[in-house]
């Protein structure tokens, strides 16, 4: 069987501030295999990230429905509903309070494939794309895959709903794959493991080598402003150091947004920050592009996440890729990315006494940073480049089920 030669990348809420290492997938797809594709987004994103590359992506957003639009789409419904209604799961679905507006998605998608000769939807997400992707399948025959980027709790209900027709499904950890088979057994002959990448060539080493002792020595980290990034107990580090070394020069700048374009936990993270003692120490940067986040990493000494849970981490990888030493948490699926004291080092989540040492030792430690800092680099050219993941599609879409 071979591969289509163009598809569907269906995204939810585009441009996001994550969204970039989906577009570098993209592009890979199409310089090694041929295959195109077009971005279909739910909507446009609460606060959109205008990456270098959104205007050559010419996204598709399903939501809003133009209103001369709607009306075409009535007497799709009409015909189909019977159809939908026929199937017990699909009735079950339709008794849901959205299930209608999704269902007017799934056609108005199902139209868009049609006209623009998209022969598969590739559906980076478990939640409402996913549902969406399945109802526009039972629609219109249009085969469609899943992407798991983490744990399936955060994706809402109606999984193996979601699951049951998908050609195949891509999780991105091992951690991840375990985590399935525990609740939909069924569902493992269609699941594959396939970690997100980066572009080597873009995420790379600076110019010029990073200085052996800073001053400030500066710290990046980067992530949606959520709880689970463990950003307040980044602030407790922080502080803890401050506290142990009033003199000890550093500085941490934090690039991202929370998911309501500033106006919700990034108020938990000013106000704890308010209440620290490192307020001057700490800056809060917001969503930046691609460009800019390329600079923070080229000026950065160190970088840290200290996550509650975490997938994988691509802001790991893109740090790794550039040779900056790296401090995460040993949780969820980071230990498939990190091996603590070869590539990097790792903190049990929640403890910021940890996490501060752990700063405290690569500050004192040049030799470290540069060790470890290449060892990352080596690591992510070795197995998380963008193209392996556009390599599984493209397999996958061509029917290898090796």
């Amino acid at each position: 069987m071979t591969a289509p030669r163009k598809i569907a990348v269906l995204i939810p809420e585009f441009p996001g501030q994550t969204h970039s290492f989906f577009w570098r997938e993209i592009e890979a797809l199409d310089a090694f295999h041929g295959i195109g594709a077009q971005i279909v987004s739910t909507r446009l994103a609460p606060k959109p990230v205008w990456h270098d590359w959104v205007e050559q992506a010419g996204a598709i957003q399903l939501y809003p429905v133009p209103k001369a639009e709607l009306a075409r789409l009535l007497p799709d419904l009409a015909r189909t509903l019977p159809r939908l209604a026929a199937d017990p799961d699909t009735r079950r679905i339709l008794r849901q309070p959205k299930a209608w507006a999704f269902v007017l998605m799934a056609l108005r998608l199902a139209r868009i494939c049609r006209a623009r000769g998209l022969s598969h939807l590739h559906v980076h997400s478990c939640a409402n794309f996913a549902l969406i992707a399945a109802l526009c399948h039972r629609i219109s025959g249009i085969p469609y895959s899943l992407v798991l980027h983490g744990p399936l709790s955060d994706y809402g209900p109606d999984q193996p709903f979601k699951w049951k027709d998908a050609a195949f499904v891509f999780v991105i950890t091992e951690t991840l794959r375990a985590a399935v088979a525990q609740v939909m057994p069924a569902m493992m002959d269609k699941v594959r493991v396939v970690p997100m990448g980066v572009n080597t060539d873009q995420f790379s080493p600076p110019a010029a080598p990073r200085p052996d002792s800073p001053d400030p020595f500066l710290w990046l980290s980067c992530g949606r402003l959520n709880r689970i990034k463990g950003y307040d107990i980044l602030i407790e580090a922080a502080s803890i150091l401050h506290r142990r070394h009033p003199m000890l020069g550093f500085r941490i700048r934090i690039a991202g947004e929370d998911d309501h374009g500033g106006t919700g936990y990034r108020r938990e993270v000013e106000a704890a920050l308010a209440r620290s003692d490192v307020s001057d120490r700490i800056t809060l940067l917001g969503s930046i592009n691609q460009v800019l986040l390329r600079q923070e990493l080229d000026a950065a000494d160190g970088f840290v996440l200290p996550s509650r849970n975490e997938a994988l981490g691509v802001a790991y990888m893109e740090a790794m890729a550039c040779e900056l030493p790296v401090i995460g948490t040993d949780a969820g699926g980071v230990k498939e990315l990190i091996t603590h004291g070869r590539d990097g080092l790792l903190v049990p989540p929640e403890n910021p006494h940890a996490l501060a040492d752990a700063m405290e030792r690569l500050m004192d430690d040049p030799t470290l940073r540069r060790t470890l800092g290449k060892a990352a680099r080596q690591r992510i050219v070795a197995d998380f480049s963008a193209r392996r993941s556009a390599d599984a599609l493209a397999a996958a879409l061509a029917g290898d089920r090796a």
